[in-house]
């Protein structure tokens, strides 16, 4: 499993491999709804505006928009995608 980031504008974009895209958006939804099993900032979530998960050729596209930065998000998706 890895993952491979890219800044934004407002945001961030990150290919995910490992996971398909119906896994990932499962995880993703558990962390939006506070359901998961990660350390999950509770003040960074609330700044993401929209999460989108889509296949693409290289592994699952994660899109995260709002007021965040790959070092914010960066390591939580570490931590509970890479490491788990």
């Amino acid at each position: 499993m890895s993952i491979r980031f890219e800044k934004k504008t407002k945001g961030l974009s990150a290919i995910i491999t490992g996971y398909s895209a119906e896994e990932l958006s499962k995880k993703v939804n558990e962390c939006k709804d506070g359901n998961c099993s990660c350390d999950c900032d509770p003040k960074v979530m609330e700044k993401i505006e929209n999460i989108e998960v889509a296949a693409c050729k290289e592994g699952t596209k994660i899109t995260i928009t709002g007021n965040v930065s790959v070092e914010n998000i960066a390591p939580m998706m570490q931590q509970c995608l890479v490491q788990k």
